[in-house]
């Protein structure tokens, strides 16, 4: 008998095991008609992992993975596209046209935890800036330095809570999948700082080899390397590549015209471009403006008399992707060569650095 409730207890734990080996998503769907299709797809949008018809305002996925991913499930029109980390456990959803709330998964868990973050700071934003725009209406600069002083504040709590939960979880998909997600927005050293931190494990998965992929390229920019070759338009239309621009040294110049500290570099450059244009210097500056006429007006009003270019795809477009640009003003330096001989410097660094390079040239 003790035999046959050792075997019938064996034969449970490998059900219970078995059951585990596979997801099974089943939601509520609010507001959406019967027969609407739904797609779970992966996390790069490529395979459908499996799909479900909305029937008496319930549906259900199943299936399994083989590892913890992102995946989205999307309504058959396209237009809705809800993320969740996957894994092999249920997951219960109420689906509604206003969002998603899902339960289920250690994983999704902590995705939800990453959202509700960036959620309460987007909301305090939103606090803050009617407070800045009061302010600012009012001529009150007191008001507006605290309501600045807010903002910052804001942003340091939300990241000290993101930082909390990378160091809390290290080696989770889920942390490398956030990384990954937020990588497009971020600085060099904030990335490679938020890579180092990750587990072997999750530096593994598939967002972390991304990870690591955009911190190569980072250090194809590293000083010594060759800077990316490029084609943009002038503001009259006419095209230049910056291979095909004669210089001795040239400063490629990253800005936008609705960018204040932008506006605010530009009387410095016309100093330096004037002093040292006839020892060899050219500048480049490429707009990350979308709008052609507020560029236009930007570059004439502000004397901008060197080579302009832009391919007015903002942040989004090819030359701002080849070289990473995740913020402006920022600049490159690039020798006759076009070799990168420094980058990321501003006002009292840039002159001093522009001039020593200078110098060396006229020694040769």
């Amino acid at each position: 008998m003790k035999k046959w409730i050792l075997l019938l207890l064996a034969a449970v734990d490998i059900s219970v095991a078995y059951a585990q080996e596979e997801f099974r998503i089943t939601g509520k769907a609010n507001g959406l008609t019967d027969g609407t299709l739904l797609l779970l797809i992966d996390e790069g949008g490529q395979d459908t992992l499996a799909t479900t018809l909305i029937k008496n305002g319930v549906f259900m996925f199943t299936g399994k993975v083989d590892s913890p991913s992102a995946a989205y499930i999307m309504i058959s029109n396209g237009k809705e596209m809800i993320p969740l980390i996957l894994e092999n456990v249920p997951f219960t959803i109420n689906l509604s046209k206003q969002g998603a709330l899902i339960q289920g998964g250690e994983q999704q868990e902590i995705f939800g935890q990453f959202n509700r973050i960036s959620n309460r700071l987007l909301r305090e934003q939103g606090r803050i800036q009617q407070v800045y725009t009061r302010a600012e209406q009012a001529r009150d600069k007191v008001g507006v330095k605290a309501a600045m002083k807010q903002f910052e504040e804001a942003i340091a709590v939300a990241r000290a809570e993101e930082k909390a939960l990378r160091e809390k979880y290290p080696d989770l998909y889920v942390i490398a999948y956030v990384v990954a997600l937020g990588m497009r927005g971020d600085t060099e050293d904030s990335l490679r700082e938020k890579y180092e931190a990750l587990g072997e494990v999750a530096r593994g998965t598939a967002p972390g080899k991304e990870i690591a992929a955009m911190l190569d390229r980072y250090a194809a920019l590293e000083m010594g390397k060759i800077a990316p070759d490029f084609t943009a338009t002038k503001p009259d239309g006419n095209t230049f590549t910056l291979y095909g621009l004669p210089a001795k040294l040239k400063l490629i110049h990253f800005w936008s015209s609705e960018n204040a500290d932008s506006r605010q570099e530009i009387p410095e450059l016309v100093k330096l471009y004037l002093q040292y244009r006839p020892q060899g210097l050219e500048i480049i500056s490429i707009s990350l403006d979308e709008n052609i006429a507020h560029w236009r007006y930007a570059v004439g009003q502000d004397g901008m008399i060197w080579t302009n270019g832009s391919d007015l795809q903002g942040f989004n477009g090819k030359i701002a992707n080849s070289y990473l640009v995740r913020e402006v003003p920022y600049m490159y330096l690039v020798d006759g060569e076009h070799c990168i001989v420094a980058k990321g410097l501003c006002g009292k660094e840039l002159r001093q650095k522009i001039g020593d390079l200078l110098k060396r040239e006229k020694k040769k």
